[in-house]
């Protein structure tokens, strides 16, 4: 089935298959949404009604990234032992025994212990598994086939932001909160229990024509690209989970919009991110893949200086609306770019390992401490000094340190020959050309 697959066209992939990505993508466009993007909408009005700060509330997502970092590997493991479509079951049905709790919860730190159970139902059912999961289903165009599927990420960004925002300034955050276990038990499990595992399989262990070794998860750990492109995750995820998590309060509390034009500013990213994800999913397929994501990790850079005062020298924040707007789309273009890079590139390096779950939840532990330390801290650096000035300093050496990861995994290959920005090139089949 393996080598019929790698002869189809990458159309006839997605036209064959289309149920099961439609079935996914749906399914992660909703849990995405009810998980990550509705709690930062929220966020401002539990944070009034609990009488707390802004880092006493960030811990809110911040147990939710504390706990899917710590399942991340586990999760990985669940992956390999027991397929996607078992994982994305089990995680839709945890999310929803939590959400039928959320809405009466009477503290803080109970609202905060639910997010943890998302975050471990996440590994089951989030980014991780549909990566695998498009692994299993595409071959020549996988890259693409990930780029779809995380564009549920953003469009989720981009609909439930401004859709909690106006429940919540209707109804109040409890209320609007009763929406998740409905929507989880109306659409997202009976979606998960129609998922499958796909026809392709990992390789199996075989051993290196060059020295013997065996190459799989313990192998890969001896790469040097597995840590550049580990570390280039954790400091990409600190600048994007965190502004996920803080944009809305700072539009709110420092810039002074309304909750509903802070969610379409939200909303704004994500509908640039999704541009990102499609572009850079593309060209990982293709001739210009290195060169690509150079470009995306480079615009990322500019997004992040973008809300800093032209005015006062970077010296303060801006409350210029048509400066946020360009800051919303050139770095929700980049956080896209990235975010793509990141989920296409270890799966065309190393998706043939058997265990390749394996990897890829240890990929998804550094994507987590990353989100995990940016979230506490900006709401930290947001309670110490009074605004978010530092916090987008940090951000700003975050996509430094992003991108001289970026130029480590690549210029090696770049500095062979000379040949490899502009030849066709495929990780995967490298791979194979060892294990063959």
């Amino acid at each position: 089935m393996a080598s019929k697959s790698s002869s189809w066209c990458p159309q006839s992939e997605l036209v064959l298959h289309w149920r099961q990505l439609l079935a996914v993508w749906v399914a992660y466009f909703v849990t995405a949404g009810l998980s990550y993007h509705a709690a930062p909408v929220m966020l401002p009005s539990i944070m009034e009604e609990f009488k707390t700060d802004q880092y006493h509330v960030s811990w809110v997502p911040g147990i939710f990234l504390l706990c899917k970092g710590a399942f991340t590997v586990p999760g990985g493991y669940a992956l390999h032992r027991f397929g996607c479509k078992t994982c994305l079951r089990a995680g839709s049905l945890l999310i929803l025994a939590a959400s039928l709790v959320y809405p009466w919860a009477p503290s803080l730190w109970l609202l905060a212990a639910l997010h943890g159970l998302y975050g471990a139902a996440y590994d089951l059912s989030g980014l991780g598994p549909v990566i695998v999961f498009a692994t299993t289903w595409f071959d020549s165009h996988a890259a693409l086939a990930i780029a779809l599927l995380t564009t549920a990420f953003s469009v989720s960004g981009m609909v439930f932001p401004p859709l909690f925002a106006a429940l919540i300034a209707r109804f109040g955050w409890r209320h609007a909160s009763l929406a998740i276990p409905v929507v989880m038990a109306l659409v997202v499990v009976p979606l998960c229990f129609q998922a499958r595992d796909g026809p392709l399989r990992r390789h199996s262990q075989l051993p290196s024509e060059e020295d013997g070794s065996t190459r799989n998860f313990r192998w890969s750990l001896s790469q040097g690209a597995v840590w550049h492109l580990a570390f280039l995750s954790l400091y990409l995820m600190y600048v994007v989970i965190a502004l996920i998590n803080s944009l809305v309060m700072y539009l709110k509390t420092d810039v002074g919009m309304a909750l509903e034009l802070c969610g379409l500013y939200s909303s704004a990213v994500f509908q640039a991110s999704i541009a990102g994800k499609l572009v850079m999913g593309t060209l990982m397929d293709g001739r210009f893949q290195s060169v690509a994501g150079l470009v995306g990790c480079l615009v990322l850079l500019l997004g992040t200086l973008l809300p800093l005062d032209i005015a006062s020298g970077g010296q303060a924040l801006t409350s210029n609306r048509v400066q946020l707007l360009a800051f919303a789309i050139i770095y929700g273009f980049g956080f896209g770019a990235c975010y793509s890079m990141i989920c296409a590139k270890p799966a065309k390096m190393f998706g043939r390992l058997s265990d390749f779950s394996k990897l890829q939840g240890f990929f998804m532990l550094f994507q987590v401490i990353g989100g995990f330390l940016g979230t506490l801290i900006t709401g930290k650096l947001r309670a110490i000094s009074g605004d978010y000035l530092l916090s987008f300093y940090v951000f700003i050496v975050m996509a430094v340190l992003t991108l001289c990861h970026y130029l480590a995994l690549e210029v090696p290959r770049w500095t062979r020959g000379g040949a490899d920005l502009t030849a066709t090139e495929s990780e995967s089949s490298t791979f194979e050309s060892h294990t063959s």
